[in-house]
């Protein structure tokens, strides 16, 4: 019960990626209000952004995995052998390594979508949870992430501010031939 929205930067000047979070936390069919846990679906810790949409299980472990271990390119075949690693991890400390949640993992300005074994580059915009389809139409209409989690937020009972931002990206300088 969320929304995660990303989109592509890849202009003249910048190239990497937004990506935006609802903050809603619930427990089964209950909305925690005035929540004061530092859990967020939308973090960036060691260089890797990672948006979730699913278990807090999967989410929070994935925070602690992250703290030592990254992948080893920003390539589709890297994040599949780093969701590979966070399974065996997870399999270790909890006796369950299934993986329930969905997640955008970004890592050197780029960006990826993972659920369970699919692992995709992001090449222009997407989004996961809750609020996705209002998310997506909003990102189809030219909006940037903030915009498209508002628009999840205004339209689905199951998002809810603040909404969370992250941008990386890295700027293009003047080449010299």
């Amino acid at each position: 019960m969320s929304v995660v929205a990303v989109k592509i930067i890849n202009n003249e000047k910048n190239i990497g990626f937004e990506i935006s979070s609802d903050s809603i936390m619930t427990r089964n069919a209950t909305q925690s209000k005035n929540n004061t846990s530092d859990f967020v679906k939308l973090y960036e810790i060691n260089d890797i952004v990672v948006g979730t949409a699913g278990y807090a299980e999967d989410s929070s472990l994935m925070k602690l995995f992250i703290e030592t271990t990254k992948p080893s390119s920003s390539t589709e075949t890297g994040l599949l052998e780093f969701i590979s690693r966070f399974q065996d991890w997870k399999k270790k400390k909890t006796d369950n390594g299934s993986i329930n949640s969905t997640f955008f993992i970004g890592y050197e300005y780029k960006i990826f979508y993972i659920s369970g074994w699919h692992i995709q580059q992001i090449t222009k915009y997407d989004a996961i949870g809750a609020g996705q389809d209002f998310a997506l139409a909003s990102l189809y209409l030219g909006h940037n992430t903030k915009e498209a989690v508002k628009t999840a937020i205004e339209l689905s009972v199951y998002c809810e501010e603040p909404i969370i931002t992250i941008e990386k990206y890295i700027t293009l300088g003047k080449q010299y031939v």
